[in-house]
């Protein structure tokens, strides 16, 4: 053979080795374990270094080496050099020839020494050459060995991964074994509890003898406080209640040293021998690797991979076998390996994927290397689970906290125990009096039976004295509380004050130097966790004690799967599953003990909010603390004058400092501008949330300071009533006097400013007032030694930062003209002074001026939401609006979307339906969709980012004045205004022009009277009109004098002094007392009645049932007629009539207001208080409505009542009258429905009832009624016939025909025949057609004989024949229980079928059918039914149902998911069972009365349920 015999399958090129100057065409493996040649490999390689296989496609991904680093075929490399070898023998024998023919013989010295002078260039030059060959075949020796030693310990390697997989997979189903055993064992312990019924009577004795002394103690209290009390109780039995004293000796306290007598055994040498035969490691031929597998050695394995860890990395020798051989009785040396190799040997005790152990940090990078070696043999493009552990869940506080331990970490807890069990054993552990005891240090605390737990000191407290202290000597501790850093809980000790030091050694212990270097080694093994995105159902009482509960009856002291999602400071985000158990979440919202976390952005009503922060008078030099700075147009200051805010903090402090604090006060679900607390730097401060960025994170606004921050919902706390007293203490401010030479503000900017003023003391001044939702324009003032210092602004413009503002300058010029005289009052009509329209050469004015005069101002309402909050337009700044709108249409009108990150509060230019506005944004989605707040228009709107464009600061402002309407309260007692009112106003007043007078300006929102005109064109008050409609009330307070004169001084600030004195004409005269007037008599006469259709067939619709059961039916035209007339009632009605006082006896028609703000007709039947029960007439519809609702005027009186009242004919109701529930059941069918109505009678009264019968998809609706036992059928009627109602038959002429004979009766078809199976005990075949639970079934005999007819044809070949003329069958028309008929089945085809029964009736009637050759249960409509013929049924069914013998369900049985139709039996056994049920299986009858029961046997001749049973899925019967 010649070493270019083998070939790749890619390119056909032979497989050569790497030469001195080539590197060879090497065979390389694939992790598929296909292989191809170095040159193919170096083609396929893609830039992600991966290579994809040409045959199966799997990747294999490659390292820094390349293809060079993959692996090489030994067996190849083998072949080639075997070959290279037996081409070369000729030449190594031709070799040893030539060095023979040089070899002298023996002779004499002369001549010996000549010939070896004659020959020595001949000897040379062949000694050359057999050391070059030497050299060349040590070089090829050598790559060779290289080679082999790769390929040995590649092969190693996979053979190392592929049996620790195996022996994995093998231990995980050992340990589910266990646990099964494990928990039928719990299950059989319930007769412990009642060993301790004796312990608990004593238990109860003693809780009626402590609440026996807990009533004596309060009565005598009482009487020591109040000692007239004491003739009303016995004083003596209550003091000899008191000084009886307690008795120990006549409790029986033996219950406490009770045992049961049980015990749980393990036998050892049982298990020894079960893990031999089990668990084992056999070759090829099954003979056994592995002889002894014991349990003590194993824990010997586990121990020696941790400690030999980092010496376990050496490679394997050269020398050794790595593969063994076949029928070899010797443990081989990789088997060896693989028991000292610490990879292996930790995935042996590894059950998570990963997971934290307290081992020593260096195993850390050994575990990432053994990921990462085991994802190397894994295919590169599964996506990665995420990662799942076992724990054990060792302490539940409440579903959002709750500690675990990893199962991975027994075998360190155990011994972590030993270890500290082993010190406290000794001397060195005990107490002195010298030694001290300090808060957050570790002691060791006896917790069980010989078990010393660690423990760190959480609270301390020292004898007599009632603080806690943070370290005393160890013999004065009186009380401390230690937490359990590896259980989770915390636990109060008391020593006794006359114990000492000896009381306390008995319980706790402490460490010395290098115990305590060595416990803090160990992480503690409690983690402590929080069910992910979960919080409670009761947002205001929290977590119920039931949750917890719930949860601990559920998880138990059991090893649960744990998926963890992420952290939270110290806390692990995961969810618990236990097997089969759905997710503990899921679970936990199921039971309705909690609820998935969901931010509340909209809140059902507007959350308590701080009051907005006290801003200073204008030009008033103030003292203040900048507190946070963004820009120098942005930045938040804090009077210093206010001594409140540091009680408010100090109270702040130790309220929410307290330990309980954290869990009272959670908050759990926050909702958008929520207020709250939360920590900045270790102190609680007051918060507003803003956003929430996603996840369990939400962005907050301290208020008091003015910065932001995102922080976890688990850090805020819910604020108390007494916390919003203050206001915000941050003023939100810019500077007035300068702006920023470019767009934005530089950095440099930012931090000189920040440098100057941030958290310094400063003198500023108010400049302007402005709307709450932009900064207030202010000059700041650096604090000198004895005035006030340099101008901020000044030296921002000194070093060229900032330049100073031109608008200064044109205020102070507009300021100077502000004085305007009013017009004399004694004019008649008065005048509106507008300030007039500025020029086009005027600089823009970005910001809306109260005029001078506050009086009789023209605006514009453009955004209405209550009476307390109207947005207006004055029309005075139109043409600045539209100067403003032409601006921003000649920036952004061809400009593209920018890459800004666009958040909440930043001014912007908004393209609202193709008109640029200015706008504020309020919130930002990740869909890219803003809401933004016109700043002109008051209103929000919903647009995408790309309609956004950035705003220049000095267009920011706004031409919106928001106004409160005075003089008015909300009607009805409200603290807040009704929906109704806030509708009705908006109705009105939105878009409409009117007259507004401001009364007090410094109020935000602006005090003000709105005057509109109505229909005549008289201006009327909008407050007095919402008092007259009932929907607002005057206020309480009437305007007093002083009040006059502190409104007047508010204008004085614009008004000259002769003006300021009102005259006595002007002052407002006193209205009079009102005096109600006695009820006005009205009375008016009915609508006409509805005109009938005649009697017959016809289409109506139902417009409304009464309770009574009366159905008002509307026909097709009558429901044109309803839309045309709506319409003149709306011309009639034009306007709300003025309410007055009406006597409502005489009134029968009248005119009715609808929620929908239309007019109806109606018709009074009842009053209620302040309501009227009017039904109205067109529809049939009654409603209680408010009075001021219904006007005593009967409209359109030629057109009669458009609904008919009718009732069903034939049936009588069960208790003489409908019942609630059926006339819901005709509510659900008819309503908002056009049935085919037969009208049968006409009533004798017009206004009564007709007779009618209504078909509801085919279905009479009194058949219907009696079948739901709601009404009995009319005994006046003599048969059932006379009552049902026939479909409507075409209008044919009627023709003399003589049809006798021609037509024949069909045939009234019985129920089919049954299956007939053999009788005896014989085996025979059968077949499963159905099954319903694992011990009910269908079967089929597999017997073709009783299926086939005398002719021989059988029931497929006669369903096909059916089923290609289906069309000729008639539908189902009669629906009788067990009536046999043709069924349609989810192929398309028709199957025999027999009804059960009714499934559904709403929307459209659906029929329970079983198809009685298979033996399954469909629910199909009507129109899917055809009549049987008579060809098909006497065929006997197909399949029959039995019962299956011998087992039945488990009486217990760990499976969450049952069977919702039969829950006894679990959705695992049913999936088992079939699969059990598939393949060859006989049937013997082992009963047939009263229920055909059958054994089934499967192919082996064993019974099917076998299996079953064996694995805890059901019970031998």
């Amino acid at each position: 053979m010649s070493e270019t015999a083998v070939a790749c399958n890619i390119c056909g090129s032979s497989y050569t080795l790497p030469e001195d100057e080539a590197g060879g065409n090497l065979p390389h493996v694939l992790l598929c374990s296909h292989i191809f040649c170095s040159t193919c490999l170096l083609a396929l390689e893609s830039p992600q270094n991966v290579i994809t296989c040409p045959e199966c496609q799997m990747d294999t991904r490659i390292g820094e080496e390349g293809v060079d680093g993959l692996e090489v075929d030994s067996r190849i490399i083998g072949l080639i050099y075997t070959a290279r070898m037996n081409t070369k023998k000729g030449r190594h024998t031709g070799d040893k020839w030539k060095s023979q023919r040089f070899k002298s013989p023996p002779s004499s010295v002369a001549v010996h020494t000549q010939e070896n002078a004659e020959g020595r260039p001949d000897i040379i030059k062949v000694l050359d050459e057999a050391l070059e060959k030497a050299t060349e075949n040590i070089n090829r020796l050598d790559k060779l060995h290289k080679t082999l030693s790769n390929g040995i310990h590649a092969q190693l390697r996979k053979e190392r991964t592929r049996i620790i997989r195996e022996i994995d997979e093998a231990v995980d189903k050992a340990k589910s074994v266990l646990l099964k055993r494990r928990s039928m064992l719990v299950s059989k312990l319930s007769d412990v509890d009642h060993l301790f019924s004796d312990g608990r009577k004593e238990c109860r004795k003693i809780e009626e003898r402590i609440k026996e002394l807990q009533t004596a103690t309060q009565k005598a209290r009482h009487v020591r406080q109040i000692p007239t009390l004491e003739t009303y109780c016995n004083l003596d039995k209550i003091l000899e209640t008191l000084h009886i004293p307690v008795d120990v000796e006549s409790y029986d306290m033996s219950s406490m040293s009770l045992r049961s007598g049980l015990s749980c055994s393990l036998q050892i040498d049982s298990l020894v021998e079960s893990l031999r035969n089990c668990l084992k490691i056999t070759n090829e031929d099954d003979d056994c690797i592995l002889e002894e597998v014991t349990v003590e050695p194993f824990q010997q394995v586990v121990k020696s991979g941790v400690e030999v860890w980092d010496s376990a990395s050496q490679s394997v020798s050269a020398n050794a076998d790595p593969i063994p051989k076949k029928k070899s009785t010797c443990r081989p040396s990789f088997i060896e390996d693989i028991m000292e190799d610490p990879d292996t040997s930790s995935k042996i005790v590894e059950i998570a994927h990963s997971s934290p152990g307290p081992e020593p940090r260096r195993n850390e990078r050994h575990k990432a290397n053994r990921r990462h070696r085991r994802q190397h043999f894994e295919r590169p493009q599964t996506p990665q689970p995420k990662l799942v552990h076992y724990v054990m869940v060792t302490h539940i506080v409440n579903p959002g906290r709750f500690y675990v331990r990893y199962m991975i970490e027994q075998k360190s807890g155990q011994k972590l125990t030993k270890k500290v069990n082993d010190f406290c054993l000794g001397d060195s552990s005990l107490f002195t009096f010298s030694d001290e005891i300090k808060t957050g240090s570790m002691l060791f605390i006896y917790w069980k039976e010989d078990v010393w737990c660690r423990v760190i000191v959480a609270e301390l407290f020292q004898k007599e004295c009632f603080q806690s202290v943070t370290k005393c000597l160890a013999s004065e501790v009186s009380r401390l509380s230690v937490y359990f850093q590896d259980y989770g809980f915390s636990k109060c000790i008391s020593i006794p004050s006359d114990g000492g030091l000896s009381m306390l050694n008995k319980c706790l212990r402490r460490p010395d130097a290098t115990t305590l270097a060595e416990m803090n080694g160990w992480a503690p093994l409690a983690i402590r966790c929080s069910l992910k995105d979960i919080i409670p159902a009761d947002l205001v009482r929290g977590w119920s004690l039931e949750a917890a509960d719930e949860m601990r009856s559920l998880l138990g002291s059991e090893a649960v799967e744990m998926q963890v999602f992420g952290e939270d400071g110290e806390t692990l985000l995961v969810d618990l599953k236990k097997t089969p158990m759905v997710s503990l979440r899921e679970h936990l919202v199921f039971m309705e003990l909690a609820r998935f976390y969901s931010p509340i952005v909209a809140p059902g009503s507007a959350p308590l909010l701080f009051y907005p922060s006290v801003r200073p008078a204008l030009n008033v030099e103030v003292n203040a603390m900048v507190s946070h700075v963004n820009t120098p147009s942005d930045f938040y200051v804090q009077l210093v004058e206010n001594m409140e805010y540091l009680l408010l903090h100090s109270k702040l402090q130790d309220c929410y400092s307290r330990p309980k604090a954290s869990s009272e006060l959670q908050v759990y679900c926050p909702s958008l501008s929520q207020a709250c607390i939360a920590r900045y730097d270790q102190e609680w401060c007051r918060v507003q949330v803003i956003g929430f960025p996603g996840g369990r994170m939400v962005e907050v606004r301290y208020v008091d300071f003015g910065y932001r921050k995102t922080l976890s919902v688990n850090d805020l706390r819910q604020i108390k009533d007494e916390f919003f007293a203050l206001p915000e203490m941050a003023l939100w401010c810019s500077l007035n006097d300068v702006v920023s030479p470019q767009e934005t503000w530089s950095d440099e900017a930012c931090v000189v400013f920040k440098d100057l003023v941030e958290h310094k003391l400063i003198t500023f001044v108010t400049k302007k007032l402005v709307p709450g939702t932009r900064p207030v324009p202010v000059c700041l003032f650096e604090i000198g030694d004895d005035c006030t210092g340099a101008s901020i602004g000044n030296i921002l413009v000194k070093n060229g930062l900032a330049v100073s503002s031109k608008q200064t300058q044109i205020k102070d010029t507009q300021a100077m003209e502000t004085t305007v005289w009013d017009p004399p009052f004694e004019e008649g009509t008065m005048s509106v002074v507008l300030t007039p329209p500025p020029p086009a050469s005027e600089e823009l004015q970005p910001s809306l001026i109260l005029p001078t005069c506050l009086k009789d101002i023209k605006v514009r309402v453009t955004h209405v939401t209550s009476p307390g909050n109207i947005c207006v337009q004055l029309l005075q700044f139109d043409s600045q609006l539209k100067r403003i709108h032409d601006t921003l249409k000649g920036f952004f009108s061809k400009s593209e979307p920018q890459e800004i990150l666009w958040e909440a509060e930043m001014y912007c230019a908004a393209n609202n339906t193709g008109v640029w506005e200015r706008g504020q944004l309020c919130s930002v989605s990740t869909t890219g969709v803003a809401e933004v707040l016109r700043c002109d228009f008051g209103n929000k709107v919903n647009l995408h980012v790309n309609n956004l464009r950035p705003l220049s600061p000095d267009l920011i402002g706004s031409f919106l004045l928001e106004c409160n309407l005075s003089g008015v309260r909300p009607a009805g007692g409200r603290s807040t205004w009704t929906a109704t009112a806030c509708d009705f106003i908006s109705h009105y007043l939105t878009g409409a022009m009117a007259v507004m007078t401001i009364k007090d300006p410094s109020a935000r929102p602006v005090l003000v009277s709105l005057f509109c005109s109505n229909r005549a064109g008289q201006n009327i008050s909008f407050a007095d009109f919402l008092i007259s409609e009932g929907l607002a009330l005057k206020e309480r307070k009437a305007a007093s004098m002083s009040e006059t004169v502190f409104s007047e001084c508010v204008l004085s600030e614009t008004i000259s002094e002769p003006q300021r004195i009102m005259s006595a004409s002007q002052i407002p005269p006193t209205p009079t007392p009102r005096i109600n007037p006695p009820p006005e008599r009205v009375q008016t006469h009915s609508y006409p009645p509805p005109e009938l259709p005649p009697c017959g067939h016809t289409l109506m619709s139902i417009s409304a049932i009464s309770e009574q059961g009366v159905i008002y039916a509307m026909t097709h035209q009558a429901v044109c007629e309803f839309d045309r007339l709506r319409e003149r009632l709306q011309q009639h009605i034009k306007t709300l009539p003025r309410h007055r006082n009406y006597n409502w006896k005489g009134v029968l028609g009248c005119a009715v207001m609808g929620t929908d703000m239309f007019w109806y007709r109606g018709q009074v039947q009842e009053v209620i208080g302040g309501h009227v029960k009017v039904q109205y007439v067109d529809q049939g519809l009654v409603e209680s409505i408010p009075v001021c609702h219904v006007y005593p005027m009967v409209l359109c009186e030629d057109v009669p009542q458009l609904c008919v009242p009718c009732q069903i004919n034939g049936v009588i109701p069960i208790g003489k009258g409908w019942q609630w529930d059926a006339v819901v059941l005709m509510k659900e069918l008819l309503l908002g429905r056009s049935v085919n109505v037969h009208i049968i009678e006409h009533p004798e009264d017009p206004c009564g009832s007709v007779k009618v019968e209504i078909m509801v998809d085919g279905m009479a609706l009194s058949k219907i009624m009696v079948h739901h036992q709601y009404a009995t059928f009319d005994p006046a009627i003599s048969s059932q016939e006379d009552y049902v109602v026939k479909p409507p038959v075409p209008d044919l002429d009627d023709w003399d025909l003589n049809t006798e004979g021609l037509e024949e009766p069909q045939p009234v078809l019985g129920v089919y025949k049954e299956l007939q199976i053999p009788k005896s005990r014989k085996h025979f075949p059968v077949k499963v057609k159905h099954i319903r639970t694992p011990n009910e079934v269908f079967l089929c005999v597999l017997d073709k004989t009783l299926c086939k007819q005398e002719q021989g044809e059988c029931l497929e070949e006669a369903l096909k024949h059916v089923n290609e003329n289906i069309e000729d069958l008639s539908p189902l028309t009669d629906f009788p229980i067990e009536c046999p008929c043709l069924a349609e089945y989810s192929d398309g085809k028709y199957y025999r079928a027999k009804l059960l029964g009714f499934s559904e009736l709403t929307p459209s009637v659906k029929l329970l059918v079983r198809h009685v050759d298979f033996g399954s249960d469909d629910i199909i409509p009507t129109h899917k039914l055809r009549q049987l013929p008579d060809s098909l049924h006497h065929y006997p069914c197909a399949a029959i149902y039995v019962k299956l013998a011998g087992f039945k369900p488990a009486t217990v049985c760990l499976e969450m998911e049952r069977i919702p139709y039969r829950p006894e039996w679990s959705l695992r056994a049913m999936m088992e069972m079939i699969d059990l049920l598939n393949g060859e299986l006989t049937a013997v009858v082992t009963a047939s009365e009263p229920q055909l029961t059958v054994l089934l046997y499967n192919a082996e001749g064993t019974l099917v349920h076998r299996p079953l049973v064996e694995k805890g899925l059901a019970d031998y019967a």
